[in-house]
């Protein structure tokens, strides 16, 4: 989100309900007229789920369906085995997605309102011919621009085109050199079927003036399965790319959404079930990164029996902190107990009284001094954190080396990152089962890229350091991304730009401490902590604004934002 739309952003946030009020529908009209969309993603009447920057509420998938990020080249997997094996003929696909788009932009324009659909040649352009069809028997008015000479459409498109002439559809053939600025600027919404998926190279000279043309009109776009321009599996825009307010995906969610431009490009953004048969993924191989959803949260976190007392759920060793960064501890710390841990100790080097303890006399403390003496203090723990707030000392590497060799689980956070990589760098690797939650410029340090490499394909680094390292991995940023020890990659829905301050890593580090010492497993800690800390960042956003939320905001949000996850169900 730009810096500057952050305050016009905010103000269209609709106030949060409290917990008494859960049960009233949610009004969210006035943000599909203000054109953020509803802030929420489901499987509904429209058969489909939907996700958006502007995001305060979230449910899942009311079958508890996965939500899988697909590449392009899965996705064609995809297409080709509903039809060839499954039989399903592609022009149904093709009627499918076409009534998704339709019941979209039909929600979106006033009646009667004039649509634009904007047609390439390939079977995205059908898609939008096919819905242009069905816009216009709805009653609006409807204008298709067509990308090439209609003899040259082949397949389901030229079915398609055959088709479209029996409605009342303005039809405009671009010829190269016409400017179509007065089209774009008369259209209510315009949607965007020139590409989809099918682009494999930068967009030539042509088509380039009219995405230009299109995003210069400053008219509402409406994008089919991906923004034109936009690269399917990288987010990266090729040469230039539509800036959609609202994006339908087709069948499956496509990683490009969720890295590089795609956040900005995409907008809020819909998956629209098209028929594609529910097993494929897993058959093809295409169900390794999906989406974090509220629906297996729930089913993950720790239930609390009536005879529950503080043993059943673990004890966190926080070691963090140092000199004029005790806040990083104190934070991390809190953060577990608020998160469910039963009990948390703070280890402090020396012996000087810590400053909290006024504060939160229910934290623990111990000390240490000389770095033998701190693995005993593991010892009797479920769990460790251990990095915020932490610089490094003399025999920091052995040190590390004999802490993770005493816990069953541990979170290696920030100051701690760089002594874990120079510990493993010889082939050593730690009894513990290790959580590492690197920032994009902290992942480049680990792994000898620069941070716009890392940032390219977030996924896939994350992937390749849980597989060479043997741990899981948080690569923190917008859409967080875990890669568990299994290589299976989650995405993160939750959280808004106001987390990008101080603190909230040493927040989100006793989260998953926290439920480590529960006893989740790596992975399910790690992508319940990443849900539930920017789920707790967006009641935050709601209750202070983007600009003015700091991090112990986040920390006085979590307890809302678990209720809000667990008691939902």
């Amino acid at each position: 989100m730009e810096a500057a739309g952050m305050a016009a952003e905010e103000d269209r946030w609709p106030r949060l309900p409290r917990m008494e009020e859960r049960s009233k529908p949610i009004d969210w009209s006035p943000l599909r007229a203000a054109g953020s969309g509803c802030p929420v993603w489901r499987r509904g009447a429209l058969a489909s789920l939907y996700i958006s920057a502007d995001r305060d509420e979230y449910t899942c998938d009311a079958e508890g369906n996965a939500v899988y990020l697909v590449s392009n080249a899965e996705m064609r997997r995809l297409d080709r085995y509903t039809i060839e094996e499954v039989g399903i003929p592609a022009i149904v696909l093709m009627e499918n997605a076409a009534a998704g788009v339709a019941e979209w932009a039909a929600e979106l324009t006033p009646e009667g309102g004039r649509i634009v659909v904007a047609a390439g040649r390939g079977n995205n352009g059908g898609d939008g011919l096919a819905a242009a069809r069905r816009l216009a028997s709805r009653g609006f008015s409807v204008d298709v621009w067509l990308g090439t000479s209609p003899d040259r459409l082949t397949g389901e498109a030229a079915i398609q085109w055959r088709a479209l002439q029996h409605w009342p559809v303005n039809v405009h053939v671009d010829d190269g050199s016409s400017d179509w600025r007065e089209l774009w600027e008369g259209a209510d919404l315009i949607v965007d079927a020139l590409l989809g998926t099918g682009l494999s190279r930068p967009v030539d000279i042509r088509l380039g003036r009219v995405i230009d043309g299109i995003n210069a009109s400053n008219r509402p776009v409406l994008a089919v399965d991906l923004p034109s321009g936009l690269d399917g599996d990288t987010g990266r825009i090729m040469g230039t790319a539509i800036r959609a307010r609202w994006t339908l995906c087709l069948g499956w969610a496509k990683r490009g959404l969720v890295m590089g431009e795609g956040p900005r490009c995409a907008g809020a953004w819909r998956v629209w079930d098209i028929g594609l048969a529910p097993e494929g993924p897993e058959r093809l191989g295409a169900n390794r990164v999906r989406l974090i959803q509220e629906e297996e949260v729930r089913t993950w976190m720790p239930r609390r029996p009536y005879d529950a007392n503080k043993g059943h759920y673990g004890h966190l060793l926080v070691m963090a902190g140092h000199g004029r960064m005790w806040g990083a501890a104190l934070m991390s710390a809190v953060s577990a107990y608020r998160a469910g841990a039963g009990l948390v100790t703070v280890a402090v080097r020396g012996d000087a009284v810590p400053p909290w303890l006024g504060i939160h006399p229910e934290l623990m403390t111990a000390f240490w001094n000389l770095p033998e003496e701190a693995p005993a203090l593991v010892e009797g723990k479920q769990a460790l954190v251990v990095g915020p707030g932490l610089v490094r000392f003399d025999g920091d590497v052995p040190w590390l080396k004999a802490l993770l060799g005493k816990v069953r689980c541990a979170v290696v956070d920030a100051g701690a990152l760089e002594i874990w990589k120079e510990a493993i760098e010889g082939g050593w690797r730690p009894a513990a089962r290790v959580v590492v939650t690197p920032h994009p410029k902290e992942m480049a340090r680990l792994t000898g890229l620069d941070t716009a490499e890392v940032q390219a394909d977030r996924i896939e680094v994350a992937r390749r350091v849980a597989r060479s390292c043997g741990c899981t991995v948080v690569l923190k940023g917008a859409y967080t991304v875990v890669a568990g020890e299994d290589e299976e990659v989650w995405v993160n829905p939750t959280g808004n730009p106001g987390m990008a301050t101080g603190g909230t890593g040493d927040v989100l580090a006793g989260v998953i401490g926290s439920l480590l010492a529960q006893g989740l497993p790596p992975g399910r800690a790690a992508a319940a902590g990443v849900y539930l800390h920017g789920l707790a960042g967006d009641l935050a956003a709601q209750a202070e604004g983007l600009a003015s939320m700091v991090a112990t905001d986040v920390i006085a949000q979590l307890g809302p934002a678990i209720r809000q996850v667990v008691e939902r169900g």
